[in-house]
């Protein structure tokens, strides 16, 4: 199988938990996972106004303005969940991964994918964000 799109999207480990907490089968686990590797078509459409990427929207986290964080939406309902964000990071371009975890193509995190309740992000939402930009930040990029 080859690769396709521009760049190759990673879930964070505390991701990859999470969604076990809020999906118990595992083809909803997938599900989630396979509308997240949509983000390989990520491109330089975050530089302009929220938009459109296939059939999901997508809008920077207010508090994380200038930072790459962003928030994915889908519309689609998985394993009786509604209204889900990916909420996944961009690094800057002038950040260069580690010669252990270099890769063809640029890397998307996907820092977490949550049923979102309320249009705000809590605080510890925010910190957790947070954190796993400066964790990835460190560990991935030397930074």
């Amino acid at each position: 199988m080859t690769i396709t799109g521009v760049n190759f999207v990673r879930f964070t480990r505390h991701g990859l938990q999470a969604i076990r907490s809020y999906w118990k089968k595992t083809g909803d686990r997938f599900e989630v996972r396979r509308q997240a590797l949509k983000l390989r078509f990520w491109d330089e459409r975050h530089l302009h106004p929220p938009g459109m990427l296939f059939d999901h929207t997508y809008e920077s986290i207010k508090s994380f303005a200038g930072l790459g964080i962003y928030e994915m939406r889908l519309d689609d309902d998985v394993g009786s969940q509604s209204n889900i964000r990916i909420v996944f990071f961009d690094p800057p371009h002038d950040w260069q991964p580690t010669s252990e975890e270099a890769r063809p193509m640029r890397i998307i995190w996907a820092i977490e994918a949550l049923p979102k309740r309320r249009n705000d992000w809590t605080t510890n939402d925010i910190t957790r964000f947070r954190t796993s930009r400066r964790l990835i930040q460190k560990r991935f990029y030397g930074r």
